[in-house]
């Protein structure tokens, strides 16, 4: 299972195996989102699932805001190792370089087998990826992540600003984006930056107290869950409401931002405080490898769900949603971690990075080759993605 999944390497490290955990719920419910919405666009009948729209619903204020607080709450240590201009080039080559190239992709695939698939491309998509991502499916996050983090850190090494200041400055521009939204007014990429920027912000600020081992106890309390867990519910519960109400899932988070960004800050809390207990069984520890793959599943799990979608209802004639769902979720989240591990071994990660690679790394994609192995890949976590 190396090979495929690189399992061993990654459950051998001991360092915040929490962040994993938490990036692998959350990707999770992205492809769970994703594989509803695409379902139900078809019209093979998701929405006569009332339950399964409750969930897509109520699972959706935290997830993207909780990647970028992640993302915040490791960039002091980025920039004590590696400076500023390291930081940044090391953004392009993790973040904007797979938005390029498997943007490129799979708009490619929706020209190409237009008649197959939900989207309505032209070749202005391109250029899309870049100034109004949102056209562009999943890729404005890696867009978004990208901008905000360079931001953020010219601001904070050459600007001076503190995490309180940023997180001022991020309430700022989070009322601009959500002015913007409201009356129609079109900014492109810079409607997601500005939005997402408090979430960043909110990271770093917190970053102090997650990343000191003595505060490992609070988090993974069972009576902060208590505590954390009827303020989730409750919050989630009237967000759900109140989008089902109004028949936009995304109401609440254009037309109530306030209202977005507690749901958004409670969720988060939620699965932070669940990704400490499970790191504090080990349980459940496979998330952990998926949260290390979020990257890659996020940039490619869109085609394969929609090929899955299109075996599924085209060729096998498939009518049972729930199943239909599972499959397409499974596919969705396995596919991209295999076909990563795959291209590492096989000496193509030039498809998810320009990150040079060291000496051990090559080698290892040497005895893939010679000895049909992959040894255990060398190299940091990607954070934030």
């Amino acid at each position: 299972m190396i090979t495929l999944f690189n399992s061993k390497k990654i459950l051998s490290r001991s360092r915040q195996p929490w962040v994993d955990y938490a990036r692998g719920i959350c990707i999770i419910l992205v492809v769970y989102r994703h594989v509803f919405e695409g379902l139900d666009n078809v019209g093979v009948g998701s929405h006569n699932y009332p339950l399964l729209k409750y969930l897509n619903i109520f699972f959706f204020s935290f997830r993207m805001p909780l990647f970028f607080i992640v993302s915040g709450i490791f960039l002091g240590g980025s920039l004590l190792r590696k400076g500023i201009g390291e930081y940044v080039t090391g953004r392009f080559h993790t973040v904007f370089y797979p938005l390029l190239v498997w943007g490129s992709i799979q708009v490619t695939l929706q020209l190409f087998f237009a008649d197959y698939v939900n989207a309505d491309r032209t070749y202005m998509d391109y250029l899309n990826l870049v100034i109004d991502p949102r056209k562009i499916e999943q890729f404005w996050y890696l867009n978004s992540l990208f901008f905000v983090s360079v931001i953020y850190a010219l601001i904070k090494v050459y600007l001076k600003y503190r995490p309180i200041d940023q997180l001022i400055l991020g309430i700022f521009f989070f009322g601009v984006a959500s002015y913007t939204h409201a009356n129609h007014i079109n900014i492109g990429f810079l409607e997601d930056v500005m939005f997402f920027y408090m979430f960043f912000a909110m990271g770093d600020l917190i970053s102090n107290f997650f990343l000191d081992e003595k505060n490992m106890k609070i988090m993974s309390s069972p009576k902060t869950l208590l505590f954390v867990l009827p303020a989730f519910v409750i919050i989630q519960h009237y967000f759900t409401l109140l989008n089902l109400e109004h028949k936009d899932d995304y109401y609440v988070q254009y037309q109530q931002p306030a209202i977005y960004a507690i749901a958004a800050l409670v969720g988060g809390a939620f699965i932070i405080n669940i990704s400490f207990l499970l790191q504090k069984l080990n349980a459940l520890r496979f998330l952990r490898v998926i949260g290390y793959h979020s990257l890659y599943i996020y940039a490619i799990h869109l085609i394969v769900t929609a090929a899955t979608r299109v075996v599924l209802v085209r060729v096998l004639h498939m009518e049972n949603i729930p199943l239909m769902m599972l499959i397409s979720i499974i596919t969705g989240v396995i596919i991209p971690v295999i076909f990563y591990n795959l291209a590492e071994g096989l000496g193509a990660s030039w498809l998810f990075s320009i990150k040079k690679k060291s000496k051990p790394q090559k080698e290892h994609a040497r005895l893939f080759f010679e000895k049909g192995i992959m040894m255990p890949k060398e190299g940091v976590t990607i954070k934030g993605n």
